[in-house]
């Protein structure tokens, strides 16, 4: 990212704080129905309003390069848009507060928070289901986030054990619905497993799905253990919420890095282990029943644990005799792990067209077709001289290999069983496009295409 990028998402993070902490603090008003916090809402309001118009002005210079084009930005752009309707709205909130009744400012800071989630990932992505839980998870971590200070300097003064009361099942019930949204938006927008293991953005949802399963161990022991003995447990209360305020910042800024990287599902995800997991081998009736037999003794080790567990006088025998079932069973699982490159997932950006498919023919009869021969069936004049045979590429097999592997052989070579290479890459001398124009020409010249009509992809999950 560059110093300019950077500093958006600095001044996204800020927005992102201040709106949180003016809705949250409205939010512990009413919960406490006092007026808690007001001295923040006091500088809070307008330092949320001064921030946002330095964010638009800064999207504006990475937009189109000139900050005097804020106009055209405000009325031409769905964002624009969204910030100056936004703005007005925080505006009314802010009058409200301060000269009519101030839970009426809780109004508009609700259509505020409704607007900004019209320009996330999820409001975007068309699928009713994910707009809904990345509503209900934007006012979920506001409602909780923004609430902390407010709630940390109320529970240093008067009412402060019946203030905590009222507050614990809010807080616990906001961080809930975080934790429960965020596992949505992760398996959808980050693209599933692969997404989450192998992009910049499904690492950033790991890291934020982590801190928010601490966040819900925090809560729980608020609502369970110290409420409970609540006044006696004020001090340790003020603390435990001072370190979720600090982790509720880390999670804000991990919302806005989020905000500015494309979606895991959009990405070329790095698969970063060198095997996947494939069931294709539980079609042979003998490997399946390998498999089969081998969950069952891990079931028998499970269940002999448990009785470990509820039997003192048997449990070193029961535990040694868990173990030892799990170490003679579980190797026969590697039946289920097979060979993964890098790129194994990657999915091919030509679209297969007429075009893509010509260039591909052209480049195959220049880097490949002295090796593999003109049709493809490996008996290219070089293919004599070669310790192992070039593939034939005319095969059925072809389409057992989706298009991120033949890709990472095209581009990285392939080793034989002895790991020596028996394929040069040619990643330094064809481009991305030119190697995916030769998978393309591959599958049209392959006379053995599946019924289906398509080869095998590798963003089935963990297999293909």
């Amino acid at each position: 990212m560059s110093a300019l990028e950077i500093a958006l998402v600095v001044l996204h993070t800020g927005v992102l704080l201040a709106q949180a902490c003016v809705f949250g603090t409205l939010a512990v008003q009413i919960v406490a129905s006092r007026k808690v916090g007001n001295h923040l809402l006091a500088w809070l309001f307008p330092t949320l309003l001064v921030l946002m118009l330095a964010w638009l002005t800064l999207q504006t210079l990475v937009l189109t390069g000139d900050v005097t084009d804020i106009w055209l930005v405000l009325t031409s752009s769905v964002v624009g848009n969204m910030t100056a309707l936004r703005w007005l709205v925080w505006l009314l909130a802010w009058a409200l507060w301060r000269w009519t009744d101030p839970r009426l400012s809780i109004l508009p800071a609700i259509t505020a928070l409704v607007f900004y989630a019209n320009v996330t990932h999820a409001a975007v992505s068309g699928d009713a289901w994910l707009r809904a839980a990345g509503l209900a998870h934007i006012f979920g971590a506001v409602a909780w986030v923004g609430s902390l200070p407010a709630l940390w300097l109320a529970l240093d003064g008067p009412g402060a054990a019946r203030i905590a009361k009222r507050y614990t099942w809010f807080g616990l019930s906001c961080v809930a619905v975080i934790v429960v949204t965020a596992f949505v938006q992760a398996q959808t927008l980050a693209g599933g497993v692969v997404g989450l293991l192998g992009t910049d953005y499904g690492h950033a949802i790991l890291v934020k799905i982590a801190l928010l399963l601490v966040l819900l161990a925090l809560a729980l022991r608020h609502r369970f253990t110290l409420a409970p003995r609540l006044p006696e447990s004020l001090g340790s209360l003020r603390r435990s919420v001072l370190t979720e305020a600090v982790i509720g910042l880390v999670v804000l800024s991990l919302a806005s890095l989020l905000s500015s990287l494309p979606p895991g599902e959009h990405v070329q995800p790095n698969w970063p282990f060198s095997w996947r997991v494939s069931f294709d081998l539980m079609d042979d009736d003998e490997l399946r029943r390998e498999v089969t037999n081998a969950a069952r003794a891990l079931g028998g080790a499970g269940l002999i644990l448990l009785l470990a567990i509820l039997a003192r006088r048997i449990r070193w025998i029961a535990v040694a005799t868990a173990s030892v079932i799990a170490w003679l069973a579980i190797p026969h699982f590697d039946l289920l792990f097979l060979p993964a490159e890098p790129t194994y997932f990657w999915q091919s950006t030509s679209g297969n067209t007429p075009g893509s498919i010509a260039a591909g023919k052209t480049a195959y009869a220049q880097n490949c077709a002295s090796c593999h021969g003109v049709g493809g069936a490996g008996d290219g004049p070089q293919a004599k001289g070669m310790r192992i045979p070039p593939a034939d590429l005319t095969a059925a097999h072809l389409w057992d290999h989706p298009d991120g592997e033949l890709y990472w052989w095209i581009s990285h070579g392939m080793n034989g069983p002895d790991n020596r290479l028996v394929m040069p890459g040619f990643g330094e001398k064809l481009d991305d496009d030119t190697i995916w124009s030769i998978i393309d020409f591959l599958h049209d010249n392959n006379p053995n295409k599946p019924e289906g009509g398509a080869a095998a992809t590798g963003h089935m999950m963990m297999h293909h």
